[in-house]
């Protein structure tokens, strides 16, 4: 039944893809975040959704009248290309070809679909129906997992979705702490209380299901990205209230089981889960040493363990989007990496600076709030993500899209005199709104 439902379903949004390609990101996103296919357990499960969505959208831009142009004025996209292309040249000298082609295959995939959510975003409408999108997708688990915490108390862990990106327990729980921030900007722009209301409750359950997935990585994202909500936020002294009763409620709920993991984040040392990380770090630091381009996808292996861990029986994962870019694809990806998150954050704000005094309710200020709390997520991804190895998830890409043509929506809000004048000034900064 799930099946039919779901087809049925997809079928009739086929008419509005064709109709508009922001659909077709819109699905597309849909798809990839909440994988409705992986909730079925017929023929629905293995069908090609997300290929047919990306067919339908190349049809829709062969079809509509709607002028797109991709921002390549922005530096930020250049350096995603150049990432792009370590990650194809190091597949060429991968230490296990099948397995490397393979995932360069999926990970393909994701960055065409980010590129051409670069090049059909054009609006602050478009952004914000991308983030209610991604809310409603992975907010399904954080509400569904939260409440799952809640009735059992916490003693089984959460997983996402089965053959996701997400499935994992720690993977889930920094999915859903990147969602939550952006759960609080749908809160904070919303006009009606009922849905502001039902928002803000959302963030809460959802912060309950990051509990229940009892990852350790997801903790130290949490922590850091509740404090500099607090430091974004424009009533930070309420904020670090409300933030401290929502942490001391979520200490009171935790199980024992819950508590006694979270220590060993403490006792490290006697941990082999942690150290099998440490150990997996030093591989990859030594392996990328060796070889300028890394050991390709899926290198963190057995016999690569062998030959560059200090201790070669301990084989573990990657555990973490800095090492997982080290050891795979080497230093200077690596460096194209932090390039990339760290152009997008000072980009970020930037923007939030020029859009301050923005009139109430306008655009503008609209955009100065999906910048900040798009910052506050980054905190939970770049964070969160030291201790678990998402370097390839799509949504920190959607993220730089945001960012990236609210650039340029900005750019548009300027005044033919605050352009000249921001062109003439020594710092190139301008306030749009004075």
């Amino acid at each position: 039944m799930r099946d039919i439902a779901l087809s049925l379903f997809y079928l009739g949004l086929i008419p509005f893809c064709l109709k508009r390609p922001i659909w077709a990101v819109l699905v597309w996103s849909w798809l990839s975040y909440m994988n409705p296919h992986r909730l079925v357990y017929g023929f629905a499960y293995s069908l090609p959704f997300a290929q047919t969505t990306a067919i339908l959208m190349l049809i829709a831009l062969l079809l509509t009248k709607e002028k797109f142009t991709m921002p390549w004025g922005d530096g930020k996209v250049f350096i995603l290309l150049f990432f792009i292309l370590c990650t194809v040249l190091s597949t060429f000298n991968a230490f296990y070809p099948e397995l490397a082609w393979m995932q360069l295959e999926k990970v393909l995939k994701i960055q065409i679909m980010v590129f051409a959510s670069l090049y059909i975003l054009t609006t602050y409408k478009d952004l914000k129906a991308l983030v209610w999108v991604i809310v409603a997708s992975i907010g399904f688990y954080g509400v569904k997992g939260g409440i799952f915490t809640i009735t059992t108390g916490g003693i089984y862990r959460v997983q996402g979705p089965a053959d996701s990106f997400i499935y994992g327990n720690n993977e889930i729980g920094l999915a859903i702490l990147i969602v939550v921030p952006l759960v609080r900007f749908l809160a904070v722009v919303e006009e009606r209380w009922w849905l502001k209301m039902g928002l803000n409750a959302m963030a809460v359950i959802c912060l309950f299901a990051v509990i229940g997935t009892h990852s350790r990585g997801a903790l130290v994202g949490g922590v850091m990205m509740m404090g500099f909500l607090c430091l974004k936020s424009k009533q930070p002294i309420l904020s670090m209230m409300a933030t401290a009763l929502v942490g001391l409620m979520l200490l009171n709920f935790a199980p024992s089981q819950w508590t006694d993991r979270m220590n060993t984040i403490e006792t490290f040392e006697e941990d082999q889960s942690a150290m099998g990380r440490i150990n997996a770090w030093q591989m990859a630091t030594n392996l990328a040493s060796s070889n300028v381009m890394g050991g390709g996808f899926e290198t963190f292996r057995k016999d690569i363990f062998y030959l560059y861990a200090p201790e070669p029986g301990m084989v573990h994962d990657a555990h973490s989007i800095y090492f997982e870019v080290i050891g795979e694809h080497g230093f200077i990806a690596f460096a194209l990496f932090i390039l990339l998150w760290l152009s997008t954050w000072l980009s970020a704000q930037k923007l939030i600076k020029a859009t301050n005094k923005a009139p109430p309710g306008s655009e503008g200020a609209k955009l100065n709030q999906l910048l900040r709390h798009v910052q506050v997520s980054f905190v939970a991804y770049l964070s969160g993500g030291a201790f678990l190895g998402m370097a390839y998830f799509d949504l920190p890409y959607h993220l730089l899209c945001i960012v990236i043509t609210a650039g340029v929506i900005v750019s548009k809000l300027q005044t033919p005199e605050e352009t000249s004048a921001k062109q003439s000034s020594p710092t190139g900064a301008s306030n749009f709104y004075s």
